[in-house]
Order: structure tokens, then sequence, then C-alpha cells
């Protein structure tokens, strides 16, 4: 299962999500709750090894920071454990259904938002009250994009057979 995601669709996903992350901040902010790093960071890390999994997440990490003007290496960090976390939860979890999958990948993205409050916490940064609403509309939002993005990327990926024709 490591090589199901080639390097072309790993570079194909980071101009994608520089693009879209990009035209987001300027010109529709309220999509900003959709954290696309995170849904593609869990995708690569879900389908190859743990090591694959973090590279990609420190990747997407650093290219969300770039683009939303936050210290460097905070998303990087997060991103980064939460990718390896992923690789390490496809061997224990089996997550066919739509339902399961939108669930942890909320429970991740809420994960990933604590973590970079927490960061942001232990360096004394001053922490928004409007950081729990940010994250309380971000974690159903980017669960039932990510649920969905991976059931149409895995369709479009792995098309079912029709074994029934000679």
């Amino acid at each position: 299962m490591n090589q199901i995601v080639r390097n072309s669709e790993v570079a194909v996903l980071l101009a994608l999500t520089a693009m879209t992350q990009s035209l987001f901040a300027n010109y529709l902010p309220v999509a900003l709750y959709l954290d696309l790093p995170l849904i593609f960071t869990l995708y690569i890390g879900w389908y190859s090894s743990p090591a694959r999994g973090a590279i990609c997440g420190i990747g997407f990490g650093w290219l969300q920071d770039a683009i939303s003007g936050i210290y460097l290496g905070f998303n990087g960090l997060t991103k980064t454990l939460i990718g390896y976390t992923a690789s390490y939860l496809s061997k224990w979890l089996v997550m066919e259904g739509l339902l399961a999958r939108c669930v942890l990948i909320g429970l991740l993205s809420l994960a990933d938002d604590l973590l970079v409050v927490a960061i942001r916490a232990l360096l004394g940064q001053t922490i928004q009250q409007a950081v729990w609403l940010r994250i309380l509309f971000r974690v159903p939002i980017t669960g039932v994009a990510g649920g969905i993005f991976f059931l149409v990327y895995d369709r479009v990926k792995f098309p079912e057979k029709d074994f029934s024709q000679p």
C-alpha cells in the first residue's frame, strides 16, 4: 500500500493547495474554514508510509504557514504529526464508511487546531477569543469536505471493476 500515492500526485495536490488557499485568502475569506492542507496530508498519510505522511505534512504545513501569515513552522509541525498519525491509523482502523471518515477527519482537524493553539500559548502569544469559534466551524466543515474528497478521489483513482462481463 506504500506506492498508491505517487510523487506526481503529491506535487499536483501541493500546487492545488497553494492556488486554492491563495484564492481563498484574497477573495473568499469564509472558505478558509476549510483546511485543505490537512485533508491532503491525511489522504497522503492514509495511503502511504509514516515517513512520507510526515514529510508531506511538513510541506503542506509550511505552505499553509506562508499563506496564512503565522510563524513559519506552526502548521508544519502539527501537519507532520497528523500525517504521521494518519499513516498509523490506516493500519489499525478500517474506515470504509463516509460517516466514519468524516468523524475521523473532524477529530484530527480538532487535534491539529488544538496543537496550533497550544504552541501559540507555550510561546506566549495572545490567543484571541474568536479562535474557539473558528475551530467550532472548521472541524465539521473540514470533516465533511475531507470525507467527500476521500470518497471522490478513491472512486476516480480506484474505479469499481465489473467482473460480471466475460
